[in-house]
């Protein structure tokens, strides 16, 4: 296969994802020249929760756990796969990463750094609202989860008090054994 078959092969592998959505085939190319190929081996870290973060990531190939920790115990919040991305958010705020990353599987991901994304408006303008439309449904997709947690919650101690108040109760409906005297 030619370096130019290569070429268009992956350059339509990779509009594809939904980031890149809306950006001109030359605003791709130019974005992607400047992309590091970044490898990590399953179990490999690729960052820790609290680091400061210049870069984001695009995954390739492979599979990426997002998670934090809380109360002493890892808690998983995602898997990313080929064609999603992760560590928009310290790019978007204030520079600290809000997750720890790492590779589940044998991985490849291109690697964004900041200035590259922001430096051109013609590319920052559709990667930004294509940020903010994933991380919009991501919000609500985590609104639904804490509703039905807490949801779930409060039947939990609806019944929890309907069975101690039926407790509560049963002592003083109770007859017990019944005692007969003759005599």
């Amino acid at each position: 296969m030619s370096v130019t078959s290569v070429e268009t092969l992956f350059m339509r592998v990779i509009r594809e994802v939904e980031l890149f959505k809306q950006l001109s085939r030359d605003d791709l190319s130019v974005l992607l020249r400047q992309a590091a190929k970044a490898s990590f081996a399953a179990g490999e870290v690729v960052y820790e929760e609290g680091s400061e973060g210049q870069c984001m990531y695009v995954v390739v190939q492979g599979r990426f756990e997002v998670y934090r920790h809380a109360n002493g115990s890892r808690m998983h919040l995602a898997d990313v796969l080929p064609g999603e991305h992760f560590g928009e958010i310290a790019l978007l705020g204030n520079g600290v990463r809000s997750a720890s990353v790492v590779a589940i599987t044998p991985s490849v991901a291109l690697r964004l750094q900041r200035q590259t994304l922001f430096e051109r408006p013609q590319i920052a303008v559709p990667l930004l609202r294509n940020m903010g439309k994933m991380l919009a449904s991501r919000l609500t997709d985590a609104d639904d989860e804490i509703i039905l947690h807490r949801t779930k919650a409060l039947e939990a101690e609806a019944q929890a008090r309907a069975e101690s108040e039926e407790q509560d109760a049963a002592p003083n409906n109770r007859k017990g054994p019944q005692r007969r005297f003759f005599g």
